[in-house]
């Protein structure tokens, strides 16, 4: 089998996300002191096979109920299109969904048993758990799936991915906040995603919430999701809830700009639509990246003001005179 077709079918670009999501709760840890090597790892080889896992099982529901059949493709909606080009079987597809579900809850059993069945760890991965297996044939149909990408792809998974690297201890208001940030961010794409299969998910019982609101409606509520999510970066760093450094994230704010603008003037012309759904993943991808970067020059900074033996109440105040100078 071609792996190439596999690849195409797992949807490969958009696993960029988990890869950025994880190490930000990792960041989160460490600056509070922890990281553990080898959950980090299962962690992030858990949160991609779950990912991978509704990708192909949401292909596999959307091909049996004719959605994909009745969509107009495009390089960031109407599915992958293997099934319904004949490149893969609907047998083989649903196998492989099962087994990507299954090493994503095997790795998040085997984490939750070492660190004793936490309450809220098992939560979180039963919710995850829960949301891969029910999202296409419940959540995403009755207009929940915008919700429910915003919580697992936000605070579940950096809340969780923190708790993981605790050891089970307390879940900071870190973890959760920035889990906001992200989980808005991944909401955003799916929910601008929707609008060129708007009228076949329609046809086919699909509710939505672009096919709640109708598309010009959507437009709006794209832009106060998007919106939102810098408005949560700039009180957090402001309110000092996530690092200074935290703030390089607004610097896609004119990026996001653009996406705004171009859905305003193509929302109901698909072919018109893709640069506006390729620059929101792209200002996505950015902003998160520039998040995680400011974590890991944060990181560096107090690592060397504990070398020179600068003290804890100190170093806040020098980061800050640093960032001003620059």
């Amino acid at each position: 089998m071609n792996y190439k077709i596999w690849l195409k079918e797992f949807r490969i670009p958009f696993l960029i996300l988990p890869v950025l999501f994880v190490p930000i709760g990792i960041a989160v840890a460490i600056g509070d002191g922890y990281f553990n090597a080898t959950y980090a790892v299962l962690t992030l080889i858990g949160v991609v096979s779950l990912h991978i896992s509704v990708n192909v099982l949401n292909d596999y529901f959307d091909y049996k109920s004719g959605i994909d059949t009745a969509t107009t493709p495009t390089p960031f909606s109407g599915g992958s299109r293997v099934l319904p080009e004949k490149l893969l079987t609907s047998n083989n597809v649903l196998t492989a969904g099962i087994l990507l579900l299954l090493l994503g809850s095997v790795i998040g059993g085997y984490i939750a048993y070492s660190l004793n069945f936490p309450t809220t760890l098992v939560a979180i991965i039963a919710v995850a758990i829960i949301s891969v297996v029910g999202y296409s044939k419940i959540f995403a149909a009755s207009g929940l799936g915008e919700i429910l990408v915003a919580l697992n792809f936000g605070p579940l998974l950096t809340a969780g991915t923190y708790y993981v690297q605790t050891g089970a201890t307390e879940i900071s208001t870190q973890s959760i906040y920035i889990g906001l940030i992200t989980g808005l961010l991944t909401a955003g794409i799916l929910y601008i995603n929707q609008f060129p299969d708007t009228t076949a998910d329609i046809s086919k019982g699909r509710r939505h919430l672009v096919a709640r609101l109708g598309k010009k409606r959507a437009v709006t509520g794209f832009k106060i999701v998007v919106s939102l999510a810098y408005v949560v970066l700039a009180v957090g760093v402001a309110t000092g809830i996530l690092p200074v450094l935290a703030a390089l994230g607004l610097l896609t704010i004119q990026q996001s700009r653009t996406t705004f603008k171009l859905l305003d003037n193509n929302y109901e012309e698909i072919e018109k639509l893709i640069p506006a759904m390729g620059n929101n993943v792209k200002t996505t991808i950015v902003t998160s990246a520039l998040i995680l970067v400011g974590y890991a020059i944060t990181a560096l900074i107090f690592q060397y003001l504990s070398l020179i033996h600068i003290s804890e109440p100190t170093r806040p105040r020098l980061i800050s005179y640093a960032v001003f100078c620059l």
